[in-house]
């Protein structure tokens, strides 16, 4: 639902079927009461507002654990994407695929949630003047550094160490950095 600027999204822990490319297609251009509350609104509202008045947008995902913030931007930046028409299928592939990448070091499983963000993420995207998207950069702060040390009980450590862990028993490498096999 909206509230005045602001949408409210609500996790339903399950996969819907909202996030299609047909779906994407309905917000491009089209008034906000047109169609239900929906991030690819949010994005279309962004980047028409970029167009229109030739000025930087900003948008805020905030959220408790689980909300699905990072979700949501998944979905921002592949409308994102669509919208500011990225030359080529491999610049959309690549905005899309470096969150995952930075995801890899700053995510780690908590109690609540497997894929929880362990930072703050500053996501922006470069446009030419008549909206084409060029590229895209990202900014990390507020790491929780502790966590490469201690986790509490049920949590876990970011991503990227099971990732290589996972590498080097698929290569069978353990013994030789002296790490156990389970």
């Amino acid at each position: 639902t909206y509230v005045g600027d602001i949408l409210i999204a609500v996790n339903p822990f399950r996969n819907i079927d909202i996030y299609s490319s047909q779906h994407s297609k309905l917000y491009i251009g089209a008034k906000r009461t047109a169609n239900p509350p929906h991030i690819f609104a949010v994005a279309d509202i962004g980047y028409q507002s970029m167009v229109t008045y030739n000025s930087d947008q900003c948008i805020v995902i905030s959220g408790e654990s689980g909300a699905g913030k990072t979700q949501s931007a998944h979905l921002l930046v592949q409308q994102l994407t669509v919208l500011g028409k990225a030359n080529n299928r491999t610049l959309q592939e690549k905005i899309l695929q470096v969150n995952n990448l930075v995801e890899a070091f700053g995510n780690a499983g908590t109690i609540i949630n497997d894929n929880s963000s362990r930072f703050g993420k500053y996501l922006e995207m470069k446009f030419t003047c008549g909206g084409t998207v060029v590229g895209a950069q990202i900014s990390e702060y507020l790491l929780e550094k502790s966590r490469v040390v201690h986790q509490a009980v049920g949590e876990k450590n970011f991503h990227i160490f099971y990732y290589i862990y996972a590498g080097l028993a698929e290569k069978k490498k353990l013994a030789h950095y002296k790490l156990p096999e389970y």
